[in-house]
């Protein structure tokens, strides 16, 4: 656990941020409207260098811009090129678009002499998946524990980064802790909503079921579950959530309904975006560490390819809790033998 903080540097409040994330997101979607995201290198790799493809399954095109797939992104493209590889980027369409489409964006990729393959943000039954694995080229996934001959995956330690979250706030007094889950398709959002369930259970307190919200990772998510949350007759004191920019909807939430962050409810994220560190209150949150996410992957990829009758490899980066303002001090009234039962 860490602590950090900019008492001294220019900060956002959470609704600035909240805007500042849809701009993104607008901007995102003229880049995709422009045709940028659909155009393709077309010098193909050297003989020399190994083509490796990366397959990711996005939702809107503004994930491309998003903080998590930014360095996750660098950390691959910076250990392939070291490695005397190139990459080719799929990106399949989003959820509820034809599953033939999404199958045949990977055959594609495949088609273009990929030498191996990294996918990321697809569940085990996505269509994705089926054609990675018939391949039989080696893979890795990331955030997502697909098994198979030729295949290794790699994520962060997603439940016990949220078990800390947990365990911080009751350590400064909190007892009615709620969390904003995000999509349980892929590890991350179950694995922290495990983390969170277990720790509490650890701790001998109850969870009600109406203190799990549904998100999907996104601050608008994060923004209506934190209203349901708000309007029980017994709200939670502390809210944790899958993601920074839930968190980040949650603080927006709390504050229209005239309470304070963290006087009242206490907020914690899991990402340590930038704005983490920004926004004010800043966000206490579980730091993960995307670079080395895809450094591994791609490391695990090089391996792979150079002795190919050696096991896929399985890689879990530590995850580590950054507090700061937003999980201060407990609530008023509040004390520490109070349950939510």
């Amino acid at each position: 656990m860490s602590t950090t903080g900019s008492p001294n540097q220019e900060r956002l409040e959470p609704s600035a941020a909240y805007e500042l994330i849809n701009t993104q997101a607008s901007e995102a979607l003229e880049w995709a409207a422009s045709g940028m995201t659909g155009r393709t290198a077309t010098t193909p790799s050297s003989p020399e260098r190994l083509l490796i493809g990366l397959v990711c399954h996005l939702h809107p095109a503004s994930d491309l811009l998003h903080p998590i797939f930014e360095k996750v992104l660098y950390g691959i493209r910076s250990r392939l090129t070291a490695g005397d590889c190139d990459l080719l980027l799929c990106a399949t369409r989003p959820v509820g678009a034809d599953k033939s489409f999404r199958a045949v964006a990977v055959e594609q990729t495949i088609g273009h002499g990929v030498a191996a393959l990294i996918a990321w943000g697809m569940s085990n039954k996505g269509p994705e998946v089926k054609p990675i694995l018939n391949s039989a080229l080696p893979a890795m996934f990331i955030d997502n524990d697909v098994i198979g001959e030729h295949v290794g995956y790699v994520m962060s330690a997603n439940v016990e980064g949220c078990a800390q979250a947990v365990r911080h706030l009751h350590e400064t007094g909190r007892r009615r802790i709620a969390h904003i889950a995000g999509t349980l398709n892929t590890r991350p959002g179950p694995d922290r909503l495990f983390g969170y369930r277990s720790e509490l259970e650890a701790l001998g307190l109850t969870v009600p079921p109406e203190y799990v919200e549904q998100g999907d990772f996104r601050h608008t998510s994060g923004y209506e579950a934190a209203k349901r949350l708000l309007a029980l007759p017994k709200p939670p004191d502390a809210i944790t959530c899958g993601s920074d920019w839930m968190a980040i909807g949650a603080m927006v939430a709390i504050e229209e309904a005239g309470l304070r962050v963290p006087e009242d409810i206490a907020v914690t994220g899991f990402d340590d975006i930038a704005l983490a560190a920004e926004l004010k209150p800043s966000l206490t949150t579980v730091r993960q560490d995307a670079v080395a996410m895809g450094t591994a992957a791609a490391e695990a990829i090089v391996q792979m390819l150079a002795d190919p009758s050696g096991t896929p490899p399985v890689v879990i980066v530590p995850t580590k809790l950054v507090v700061r303002e937003s999980s201060g001090v407990p609530p008023r009234g509040s004390s520490p033998g109070h349950s939510p039962a």
